[in-house]
This record gives C-alpha cells, sequence and structure tokens, in this order.
C-alpha cells in the first residue's frame, strides 16, 4: 500500500459545483479516493475505489470528448453503486452526474449540474500525473 495525499478537481469556474477526488492510497492495481461532490447546495464525501484501467479509460474518453465535443464516460466505483458520469454536447457543455455513496449506506447523495469543456484538459492531465504512481 502506497499512500497518496492529492487532490484532483474538476474545475468548473464556479463555487456552486465541485467535484474532488482526494487521493488516499494505491493498492497494487487499485486507487482509493474520498470522492467529494457540491451540486446546488447539496454536498457529499463518500470513498471510492477505481482501478488503474478503469481511470486510463476514462482519461482516453475525456481527451476524446474534449477533441470531438461528443461522447460518455462513465467511472464506476468497484465497492457500492457509486459513480460519476460526464456527457458532452456538441456545444462544449459538459453533464456531469453521478452519485456519491452506495445505495446501501445511509446516505448517498445522487446529483447532476453542467460546465463546460475548459475543464477537462486540466482535469486529465492531473489523473496522467497520477497514473505515473506505482504501489512499491
Amino acid at each position: 500500500m502506497k499512500e497518496i495525499n492529492s487532490i484532483i478537481e474538476l474545475k468548473t469556474n464556479t463555487a456552486t459545483e465541485l467535484l474532488s477526488f482526494a487521493t488516499r492510497y494505491l493498492v497494487q492495481i487499485n486507487f482509493t479516493f474520498d470522492l467529494t461532490v457540491l451540486s446546488d447546495g447539496f454536498s457529499g464525501t463518500a470513498p471510492f475505489c477505481v482501478r488503474r484501467e478503469q481511470l486510463e479509460n476514462m482519461c482516453f474518453d475525456l481527451t476524446n470528448m474534449h477533441l470531438q465535443l461528443s461522447g460518455t464516460s462513465k467511472l464506476e466505483d468497484n465497492d457500492s453503486d457509486a459513480f460519476v458520469e460526464f456527457e458532452i454536447e456538441p456545444n462544449g457543455w459538459l453533464y456531469v452526474t453521478g452519485q456519491v455513496g452506495g445505495t446501501h449506506e445511509d446516505h448517498y447523495l445522487k446529483f447532476k449540474f453542467k460546465t463546460d469543456q475548459t475543464c477537462l484538459l486540466q482535469f486529465v492531465q492531473d489523473f496522467n500525473t497520477l497514473l505515473k504512481h506505482e504501489d512499491d
């Protein structure tokens, strides 16, 4: 297990929407985050665990979505039914939807907000930097 303390944030350019992955640790090929969402006054934070391959696929998808202004990408938690999904429209609007926490838990949050494609490149770059980490 390798502890990692970094925060990857989707920069939405607004104070009312936030998507943040606070990296906690890497175990072999599994990254564990504290996923935090703020959407229209509602907020939630919950653990979110994904494999390296899932993050690589998301980065690939988001890069293509930025270039083509079309497509979707979904990142699913391996320990619950939590997820984050990105969908982009031809006009550049990016819709971010998902669920923080699992429905089996006492509290969970479904969310949806809109931002634009300008936030994608830095977000992908930050994840690519994270993916350089290897478990010792």
